[in-house]
């Protein structure tokens, strides 16, 4: 429930807040603003360490297993603004991922003793929120470098159910990490239609390491952009923590509006 609240806030926050486009704006002084939806399906890493609590006669167990890499549902969004050399950009990604495992243990070399039926399900929700101004060094007539810095917002929230026959045990850990973050953004100008946005940022805080790439390739129309883009996103959280590591990877189409 607190993830949700979170979530919701933040995305409230993601689409009043002003932030910036990696294009150039024009030449004039107005503010070009931009939003910009994309459909994703990443593929998704990571190591989940955690301990299941005893009931008081069982001690604590503790169980390492990968990341649930079924996805349910995804949203991906971002909306910025930019003003001559300064810019502004807020993004938002929500995923919802899950997996299933059951098996049933037989043993007929004792006939009197039943099979033995284990499961365990899994459910993971994920929000990454990141915020950062930006500022142009570089502007040619085909290439613009930005510097940025910002904040990244990363929770992750996990609900484990094991069971053993008619047994359940049910854990819910959760994690959320802020972390600062330095980059470059720009863009290069193929020609009038045709152009390549670039970003890569890294940072550090609540996690060991953060860092995430984008590569796009993008077309303009009269109504607004289309931009084809390979992203990488990855956490290190160290090995205390439930999470020890965490990738987001693949490709994905946006829309991009401007006004």
């Amino acid at each position: 429930m607190k993830l949700q609240k979170m979530g919701t806030l933040c995305a409230s926050l993601l689409f009043l807040t002003t932030s910036s486009t990696l294009l150039q704006a024009d030449e004039e002084n107005d503010f070009q603003h931009s939003l910009s939806i994309y459909g994703w399906l990443p593929s998704m890493d990571g190591t989940l360490k955690y301990k299941i609590p005893g009931d008081g006669t069982d001690p604590d167990s503790e169980v390492e297993s990968g990341i649930a890499d079924t996805l349910d549902s995804v949203f991906m969004a971002s909306y910025g603004v930019r003003k001559e050399k300064w810019s502004f950009l807020a993004d938002m990604v929500y995923l919802k991922m899950s997996a299933s495992q059951d098996a049933t243990i037989s043993t007929p070399r004792f006939p009197n003793i039943p099979d033995i039926h284990v499961g365990a399900e899994q459910e993971l929700t994920a929000w990454l929120l990141g915020f950062h101004g930006g500022y142009n060094f570089v502007k040619t007539e085909n290439f613009t470098m930005d510097a940025i810095a910002g904040l990244r917002y990363f929770s992750l929230g996990l609900d484990l159910t094991f069971s053993l026959n008619n047994a359940m045990k049910v854990f819910s850990p959760s994690i959320e990490n802020y972390d600062g973050i330095i980059g470059v953004q720009g863009a290069y100008a193929i020609n009038e239609s045709w152009y390549i946005p670039y970003s890569f940022d890294i940072g550090t805080g609540d996690s060991d390491l953060t860092w995430q790439a984008n590569m796009s390739l993008g077309y303009m129309f009269d109504w607004g952009d289309i931009l084809l883009t390979y992203r990488y996103l990855h956490y290190g959280f160290g090995e205390d923590a439930f999470v020890n590591d965490f990738d987001l990877y693949g490709p994905k189409l946006g829309l991009v509006f401007h006004f």
